[in-house]
């Protein structure tokens, strides 16, 4: 896989987690910011996308399993050891 594609592949697995977020998410400085996660996808900033996104489970329920599995995608994806904290927390929703 190409660099390129493998970019587009990390930007789907998180466009894809993103999707699954409830309308009512809770935003923070601390936590997640739809708008720092959508400049972060814009900028090809791969990895500050993934962890924004990550940053919802500070104040907001877990979005669900699927939410976690296209983060441990993506992780893989760019060989982070987040899909292994990704994996734990799937595996306690």
């Amino acid at each position: 896989m190409g660099l390129q594609e493998k970019w587009k592949s990390i930007e789907q697995e998180l466009m894809a987690a993103y999707q699954l977020l409830p309308e009512n998410v809770i935003e923070s400085d601390n936590g997640y910011r739809e708008n720092d996660f959508l400049s972060y996808i814009e900028a090809n900033e791969l990895l500050l996308a993934m962890e924004e996104l990550d940053g919802v489970i500070d104040y907001n329920p877990s979005p669900g399993k699927e939410f976690w599995t296209h983060l441990i995608n993506a992780a893989k994806l760019m060989n982070h050891n987040n899909a292994i904290r990704y994996e734990s927390i799937r595996s306690a929703t």
